[in-house]
């Protein structure tokens, strides 16, 4: 049986050495009283016990890191782990208990990442995984009055069966069962990182002087006045915004609101 999960993880693009073999095996099979055990146990009984009985990190494991430009400025990748190592840096035989370091392998850099294990976060915990239809259709005001699957194409009326949330941006991605892939929090947390990457003059600008995103209109429809751009930006990418400038919009927005009469 132990052969037959480790296929299955394998079938399922996962890496058996990071899966408690023996706890699935206990809790995603049934015994049954003349011997043996089922052999294929239903798609939530399997589900739940690979999440419950994965390591903390293992090979293959998607991670976020915290990467230093040479420009200074600190960026948030991900990548998956491709190896462990001492606190040497030399490599362990087997697989460690307790690993030092680990070399991870990143997408949108010109090297990997390596460092203490303890200054990984496992990708995970940056994203919501929402599979309630109803909040993942909130909103959807086509004609068919739910959300497509991003990745099957504008041709496919796959509903989306999950949504993955961005924590931090609220940023979010719908998919069907079969596209939800751990390469896709990489995907959205890196669409984040771009964002970031794009934004720093806009950053640097309001950090100097957030007064600038409270001054008035251009009043012409050909042309937007700083303020203007700046309080578009603001609006599409809240999260960005310096304290001292959000809390200036913030105060003007509510000045400018109606008064309920």
């Amino acid at each position: 049986m132990r052969n037959a999960i480790v296929e299955k993880l394998t079938a399922e693009g996962r890496e058996p050495s990071a899966y408690n073999i023996t706890g699935i095996a206990r809790d995603a099979f049934t015994a049954r009283s003349g011997g043996g055990y089922d052999a294929a146990p239903e798609t939530e009984v399997w589900r739940t016990a690979v999440d419950k009985h994965r390591r903390p990190y293992g090979i293959g494991d998607l991670v976020r890191v915290t990467v230093s430009t040479k420009s200074g400025h600190v960026e948030l990748h991900y990548g998956r782990i491709a190896q462990f190592r001492k606190a040497n840096g030399g490599a362990y035989r087997g697989r460690p208990v307790k690993p030092h370091s680990v070399y991870v392998e990143l997408d949108h850099h010109t090297s990997g990442w390596l460092g203490p294990l303890t200054e990984t976060t496992p990708a995970l915990a940056d994203f919501e995984i929402v599979r309630e239809w109803g909040e993942i259709h909130r909103g959807a005001n086509n004609g068919d009055g739910y959300y497509r699957c991003l990745r099957c194409g504008l041709h496919s009326y796959k509903g989306a069966k999950v949504m993955i949330v961005h924590k931090i941006s609220n940023q979010r991605v719908r998919l069907c069962q079969e596209c939800f892939t751990d390469d896709e929090l990489g995907r959205l947390g890196h669409e984040v990182m771009f964002y970031e990457r794009h934004s720093r003059q806009t950053i640097a600008e309001l950090t100097e002087n957030p007064e600038a995103i409270t001054e008035p209109g251009s009043g012409s429809s050909y042309e937007k006045s700083d303020g203007q751009v700046y309080r578009e930006w603001a609006d599409t990418f809240p999260w960005m915004v310096p304290a001292a400038a959000a809390a200036l919009y913030a105060a003007s927005r509510e000045q400018m609101a109606p008064v309920a009469g």
